[in-house]
Order: C-alpha cells, then sequence, then structure tokens
C-alpha cells in the first residue's frame, strides 16, 4: 500500500499537464520507451497500458574502460530510434545520465514538441547518476518526472526535483506468462525442494556474503540466485558458495518466469530503505510467497504474503526461508489479496497520467 507522508512534507503530484474527461486510450499518440537494460519487468507491465512502443537496448561491455563505447553505440542506436519513429511522447528509464544527456539533445535540436517522461528508478537519486553534471536541471525541464514509490518522491524533492513535475507510480502488479517447462529448467539446475529463487543484480546493496553463509548453514534449503555473476567482480566473493546455491545467470524471461512460478517462496533483499524491489511485483503477479527484507518501505508496501527478515543476518534468513515454507498456504491466500488490491491503486493512479499525457500531445 502507498506510504502516507508526514503531515508538514505532502506527497507531490501532477500539476505539469492538463487533464480532460475523456481520451482515446485504444489509439494512443506515437510513444518511444528508451531502456538502457537487457529487460526491466516494469516498463514491460506498463507497456499496454500506456501503448508505447519499449525498446530495450542491452549491449554491455565487461571490461569499465569500454563503458564510455557503450553509451556511445547505445545512443547512436536510440538516436536512429528516435529519428525513425518522431514519438510525440518520449519515455527514458533513469538511469543512466548519458540517455538523459541524449534525448534532451534530440528535442532542442530536432523536436522539440517532443513530452519527455523519465521514469526514475531508485538509484537516479543516488551517487554517481545524481552527480552527474545538470541531471537535476534536466530532470526539472521534463514534462513528467515519474518516481516509484512515495518515500523517493520524498527524496527527489530534497534534491530539487520539481514537486509540480513529480507524479508516484507504483510497480504495475500483473500476472506474467507462465514461462518454459518447469521441469526441464529444473532438471537443468538440478533443484531440490525447498528451494528458493531469489533474484540478483548483484550491486553492492544486496547482502550476497549473508545468503551464502544462510546457504552454507541450511544445507537442506537450495537457493536460486539469477542475474549475471560477472558483475558481483569486486562486490561480492561468490568462491565460498557451497553446493546448493544455483547461479543460472540472467535467464531468457519465459525461463525466469517458470522459476517465479515454481519458487516454494521468492526472496528480495536489500541493505537500503527506500528500494522498492521488482522482484516483490513479481511474486505478486505470480502468486508466490515472499521472504523479505525488513525494511520500513518494503513493510508497508507489502503488508501481508511475506516474511520479513534482517538482510544482514544469516540465521535470520534461514528460519525466514522456513517459515515461508511451513506457512505457504497462508502467505499465498495473502499474496492474491494484496495483488488484486494493488492492481486497483495502480490504475487509480495511472489513469490520471494517461490521460494528461495524451490530451498534451492533441
Amino acid at each position: 500500500m502507498p506510504l502516507s507522508a508526514p503531515p508538514d512534507q505532502p506527497i507531490p503530484k501532477l500539476q505539469a499537464l492538463p487533464t480532460v474527461q475523456t481520451l482515446d486510450a485504444a489509439n494512443p499518440p506515437q510513444q518511444l520507451f528508451l531502456a538502457w537494460v537487457p529487460f526491466q519487468r516494469r516498463a514491460v507491465t506498463m507497456e499496454s497500458y500506456f501503448g508505447y512502443d519499449l525498446r530495450h537496448i542491452s549491449l554491455s561491455f565487461k571490461h569499465k574502460l569500454l563503458r564510455p563505447w557503450e553509451y556511445v553505440i547505445k545512443a547512436w542506436q536510440s538516436l536512429g530510434l528516435m529519428l525513425r519513429q518522431q514519438p510525440k511522447i518520449l519515455w527514458v528509464q533513469m538511469p543512466p545520465a548519458p540517455l538523459l544527456y541524449l534525448v534532451f539533445a534530440y528535442k532542442t535540436l530536432l523536436n522539440r514538441r517532443v513530452k519527455l517522461v523519465a521514469d526514475c528508478h531508485n538509484a537516479t537519486f543516488r551517487a554517481p547518476w545524481i552527480k552527474f553534471p545538470g541531471v537535476v536541471a534536466l530532470l526539472n525541464r521534463c514534462d513528467v518526472v515519474i518516481v516509484h514509490n512515495d518515500a523517493v518522491a520524498l527524496q527527489a524533492k530534497g534534491l530539487g526535483i520539481r514537486p509540480d513535475r513529480t507524479q508516484v507510480l507504483l510497480d504495475r502488479v500483473q500476472p506474467l506468462a507462465q514461462g518454459s517447462d518447469f521441469a526441464e529448467v529444473a532438471k537443468r539446475l538440478d533443484l531440490k525442494a525447498p528451494w528458493f529463487l531469489i533474484p540478483c543484480s548483484f550491486n553492492a546493496d544486496e547482502p550476497i556474503d549473508e545468503i551464502l553463509t544462510a546457504a552454507q548453514q541450511a544445507p537442506d534449503l537450495t537457493f536460486v540466485l539469477t542475474g549475471n555473476p560477472s558483475r558481483a567482480k569486486g562486490r561480492h566473493d561468490l568462491s565460498k558458495a557451497p553446493s546448493n546455491v544455483k547461479f543460472p545467470g540472467f535467464l531468457p524471461e519465459a525461463q525466469f518466469n517458470a522459476l517465479l512460478y515454481n519458487a516454494t517462496a521468492v526472496v528480495g533483499l536489500t541493505k537500503l530503505d527506500g528500494i522498492q524491489l521488482s522482484v516483490a511485483n513479481e511474486a505478486l503477479g505470480c502468486g508466490r510467497p515472499m521472504v523479505l527484507a525488513n525494511t520500513s518501505l518494503l513493510q508497508q508496501l507489502f503488508p501481508s504474503g511475506a516474511v520479513y527478515v534482517n538482510p544482514m543476518d544469516a540465521q535470520d534468513l534461514v528460519a525466514g526461508c522456513r517459515q515461508a515454507q511451513a506457512e505457504s498456504d497462508r502467505l499465498t491466500a495473502e499474496v492474491q489479496t494484496l495483488k488484486a488490491k494493488r492492481a486497483n491503486q495502480w490504475l487509480t493512479s495511472a489513469g490520471p497520467l494517461r490521460q494528461a499525457l495524451f490530451e498534451s500531445v492533441q
């Protein structure tokens, strides 16, 4: 459920664009959504509602010294899409900051009438991205700055992001496609029940060491850490992982969905408060119990259907996983109720935003 703001800090509402009573949602204006990542569930779940053309641009070089060339190639591909499509509304997933520079160059030089929507993930407002020159000023020139929860809205306001351009829009909860044949995936990964799915980006805020320690303490449990393990280099030591930890890598969506639907529970952990984990929404979409970090934000966004654990305590993680297994029926029922509630909340927020955007380009 959405957070409540302190009385002296009202949550900002969208005011920059006009609203109307009706709109032709069946024939949306030409829209392009650029995301410089291999895949992001949030953008995918919103695509059918807003009607944009979502493009994941996924080129990635492993060596950091090649990163500038990666951005050059991504910028070239993105510019080609913008020139071909000439969108009336241009969405960008933030971060990274260089994408923001690119779309403003496009708007200034080639398409002054395009409306810019920045869908800002939590990392947008943390180093290194928020420290890039001019990022705050450019965000304030966007037509809409979307943030994913009320806590991040207050953080953005504190950094100087204009409240009248800011819109809170939670992640959309949707049923996911069932995916591949689970038996085939389970055989390839040698899964043994009970097993727990832990989608990872291997960022610094993820307690990977604690997960590996938990696996050592509970050899009868299996932990499946999806995502690209090469990203752990320099942040996490995966060499001490016991045999009951599986690293299948970055999976195709169909295989990942198969794991989501069949996990004993889906685990979402972060050391930081203010992080809205997309995996929790994916678990809701698949109707699976959750084991989540006991941050204040996650407990307020997901007040039921989950067991909450201290992400820095391996023993607590083991206990939480065992509790999720033992109380699976209760947690599954709670997830279904919360899923329906969150779906209605999302439509209540997204409807006025869609009206305002569509009317602004008519």
